[in-house]
């Protein structure tokens, strides 16, 4: 298992754009399984998907979480993690939802983004094949904050109204209730 370090704000290589995997071999591999275990790894908060530059790898590469509950045990969510190299959105819905977002590059700060209801994106596997991802609702959303982060862009730039601490959030959702 290869855990490593995730940055945070205010590291600049955050903020930059990531460089067109061309290379397809084993040092590929290796910044993979770091992606996965380092994203595996995080539990307070859980990612729901990393981007190789939150790990210091300048590559447009990202690891998405598809959460889903366990067929016949509706109480037990699993999740499949799902690799992205070079990932372009092709197309999207025009409905969009407003939902809060969270990073782990910015600790305990959360907001209210608007992102599109369903994506289809085209990238390819780990092996250089091309592959399409057709994803909808929590997922969708995942995948564009994920792909943002592979142009330097944090979801912090995208917050409708201010954002929150962890405190706050919870009081802003106990109110709803």
């Amino acid at each position: 298992m290869a855990v490593v370090p995730i940055l945070t704000i205010p590291d600049k290589r955050l903020n930059m754009q990531c460089d067109k995997v061309t290379v397809f071999d084993d040092n590929l591999r290796q910044e993979v399984q770091n992606l996965i275990d380092t994203l595996s790894h995080a539990k307070n908060p859980e990612g729901a998907g990393l981007a190789a530059p939150q790990i210091g790898v300048m590559k447009r590469m990202v690891v998405v979480r598809d959460f889903y509950t366990e067929p016949g045990n509706r109480d037990k969510i699993l999740s499949q993690d799902i690799l992205l190299v070079n990932p372009k959105i092709i197309s999207h819905s025009k409905e969009l939802i407003t939902d809060w977002e969270a990073c782990l590059s910015i600790p305990d700060t959360f907001g209210l983004v608007d992102r599109y209801k369903k994506v289809k994106v085209k990238a390819q596997d780990i092996d250089g094949n091309e592959i399409k991802l057709n994803a909808n609702g929590y997922l969708a959303l995942v995948v564009q904050h994920e792909l943002d982060h592979l142009d330097g862009i944090l979801f912090t730039s995208k917050v409708r109204g201010e954002t929150v601490n962890e405190e706050e959030l919870d009081k802003i959702l106990a109110q709803r209730k």
